[in-house]
């Protein structure tokens, strides 16, 4: 059921996509047969089908599962938020509770993230080098998530 309720949007495209390939095959068509899809009105079905599903699809929510999980455990003060700015920017403005390990001295301190609590949600100010960390870390089997923007985590916090 949860299949049907996540594709709704994609599935009545691919309905109303339908329908609509079979009345352009009723009231156009191909007479001559040399068309592959519209000649046969299963083919016209099939492809209305196929583009009306690829249509709507673009109206669906883009959101990912993965922004999702990260903002449930954000919520959830669950893992450790890890700021990888400069400890100047950090000391300008950080989150509460987040631990600064700047990003150009990530793998040489590899050993400390055995001691904190997992997953860990990187953060920097605009999300490209939490990204960089992030892959360096699951790089390494350790599960990291990129956050982003540490202000946008630390909205997220104070709702």
């Amino acid at each position: 059921m949860s299949f049907l309720n996540n594709h709704k949007l994609i599935l009545a495209g691919a309905f109303i996509g339908a329908l609509a390939g079979f009345v352009y095959y009723s009231f156009i068509g191909c007479n001559s047969g040399t068309c592959a899809i519209t000649s046969q009105p299963v083919n016209s079905t099939i492809y209305g089908a196929m583009m009306g599903g690829l249509l709507f699809n673009i109206f669906k929510s883009k959101k990912s599962e993965v922004a999702m999980n990260i903002e449930q455990l954000i919520k959830e003060n669950k893992g450790t938020i890890v700021d990888v700015r400069t400890p100047n920017e950090f000391q300008s403005g950080h989150i509460n509770n987040s631990v600064n390990i700047p990003l150009h001295e990530l793998s040489n301190r590899y050993d400390e993230f055995s001691k904190m609590e997992k997953p860990f949600i990187m953060v920097c100010r605009s999300g490209n080098r939490s990204g960089l960390a992030t892959e360096m870390l699951n790089k390494k089997n350790i599960e990291a998530y990129n956050g982003g923007a540490w202000d946008a985590v630390d909205g997220i916090l104070n709702k």
